[in-house]
């Protein structure tokens, strides 16, 4: 299924309410399922990961395949590792492809059992788990922030907890540090000394009953707010002290002509009127690697260039994220230079007005969400892929919709 995006009217008004943050929901779902009382959660959030995860924790099959959610392959391979249970963890080909082995050695390192079933390294695997004494453990740190995070939250049912030590450059801390707070808002603490986290043992409680609403999601509205010509949007259910790193968004489209505040739970944006663009901007993503398509996307729009660094997860992705930036980007006019599989240079082209472009998703649901606004500044978007949202923004057509764009699905 595809759909054809356009939009006449580039005064863009409205209020939306986003489902709640897709890290958020998965973080507390695995906390709920080691506490071992699972409560109803308010704006749990209703994407595909998310409800892939729902199931898995419910499933008494001895074969769980989580399809393409990177997320819930970490977290459940740390999970089932601890429970007195023999599982198959697979999932689709893309998953098959990503290598899940720093994760594995250091759950094997714990005394877990786990073995690969096709190639070494990567899913499928089978688990059986049993009861892990911890302690001390090294992991490096410039590995998915999952597979800590998958650690960290299983940690305090070790019999010595851990102490777990990262080694090197930190990537994506902030959703690290996400998961430490989620642990310590549901009744486990920890310290962070130098490079090492130290979690003692303890059981979860449940004292979180919401979920804020995502700030990934946020950006593309941020986003289609630079590239719209004026408006207004509130977005509800949003937490002025969210946990999430990617609220960084407010201060990167500052830069981008978007004012934003947040009172009372109440997300304000407007377009700044009267308002220079720069012609250059460089942003360190190191932190918010799920905002660099946005950024990048947005930056092509409004025909400003942009240095993005701190990518180095990107190709890691659902696919190559920078080589499908540099791809589909490059049909708009820009030049995009990959340097080092780490950064990328936009330098944006003149073609979008009144164009028609046909962009591809690559089963990347970022893709979608963020070429999508395009369409402001082309005649019209044809997105290859509708579905792809699926996986963290299902609401994202019925959404833009509501904010004057005409979509239109088709085969």
């Amino acid at each position: 299924m595809k759909t054809k995006i356009q939009i006449e009217k580039k005064n863009i008004k409205g209020s939306l309410s986003l489902s709640g943050s897709k890290s958020i929901s998965n973080r507390l779902l695995i906390l709920q399922a080691l506490s071992g009382k699972m409560s109803p959660l308010k704006n749990l959030s209703n994407s595909d990961d998310t409800q892939v995860l729902q199931k898995a924790l419910s499933s008494n099959c001895s074969t769980i395949d989580v399809g393409i959610a990177g997320t819930v392959m970490r977290f459940l391979t740390a999970y089932f590792a601890i429970l007195d249970s023999e599982i198959v963890l697979t999932g689709a080909q893309r998953m098959k492809e990503r290598p899940i082995k720093d994760l594995v050695d250091a759950l094997r390192l714990l005394g877990a059992e786990i073995t690969y079933l096709e190639k070494d390294g990567f899913p499928p695997m089978r688990i059986n788990g049993k009861n892990l004494k911890g302690g001390n453990l090294s992991i490096k740190a410039d590995v998915s922030s999952q597979f800590i995070s998958a650690i960290l939250m299983v940690a305090p049912y070790f019999e010595k907890g851990i102490q777990l030590e990262l080694v090197g450059e930190i990537l994506s801390r902030p959703y690290i540090e996400m998961t430490l707070s989620l642990m310590q808002r549901q009744g486990v603490s920890h310290r962070w000394e130098g490079n090492t986290i130290s979690i003692a043992p303890g059981v979860y409680q449940n004292s979180v009953k919401e979920v804020e609403s995502d700030w990934s999601s946020i950006s593309y509205i941020f986003e289609i707010l630079a590239l719209s010509d004026s408006g207004e949007i509130q977005i509800s259910q949003v937490d002025e002290n969210s946990v999430q790193g990617d609220q960084k968004v407010m201060d990167f489209f500052q830069s981008l002509g978007v004012a934003s505040s947040v009172d009372k739970g109440v997300l304000c944006l407007s377009k700044k009127s009267n308002f220079k663009l720069p012609k250059y901007l460089e942003f360190d993503c190191v932190r918010t690697p799920d905002l660099a398509q946005t950024l990048a996307a947005t930056a092509c729009g409004l025909g400003v260039n942009m240095m993005l660094t701190g990518l180095k997860n990107l190709p890691l992705k659902e696919t190559n994220r920078l080589v499908a930036l540099k791809n589909e980007l490059e049909k708009t006019g820009a030049v995009v230079n990959i340097i080092k599989d780490e950064a990328l240079e936009v330098i944006a082209g003149e073609r979008l007005n009144s164009n028609d472009f046909n962009f591809e998703t690559y089963g990347d649901h970022r893709m979608a969400l963020c070429l999508a606004p395009l369409a402001l500044k082309a005649h019209s978007v044809i997105i290859d892929d509708a579905e792809v949202i699926n996986k963290s923004y299902k609401s994202y057509w019925e959404d833009l919709k509501r904010l004057s764009f005409d979509i239109h699905l088709f085969e």
